[in-house]
């Protein structure tokens, strides 16, 4: 047993040559890989300015959509939705379905 003990363990000489190389082959492979994470990060910093971007412009068209069904009454609403249906009636029977899917999804038991 011992024998086997004593095989398995490298040498002292062998200990200092593996880290002195694995470190060198460390160093050159994050040099690349470092880069390479770089670059990720700046593709994701753009994209989050994208993001940041889309998000502020549909947040602004959403209030000011918000802010002009405030101004109207319920018969300006009710007119211009019938209106919408009568130019597009397939797209406005799809919408009914799914409004009346997710209000029975609702309000189900």
């Amino acid at each position: 047993m011992a024998k086997k003990k004593t095989t398995e363990q490298p040498s002292s000489a062998a200990d200092t040559k593996a880290p002195a190389t694995g470190g060198a082959e460390q160093d050159t492979d994050r040099s690349p890989r470092a880069r390479k994470a770089a670059e990720a990060v700046r593709r994701a910093e753009a994209e989050l300015q994208r993001a940041q971007h889309f998000y502020q412009k549909v947040r602004q068209e959403a209030s000011e959509g918000l802010r002009a069904v405030r101004e109207k009454n319920v018969a300006d609403l009710v007119d211009g939705t019938l209106e919408v249906v009568k130019k597009h009636p397939g797209p406005g029977v799809i919408v009914a379905a799914l409004i009346g899917f997710f209000l029975g999804r609702l309000f189900r038991r």
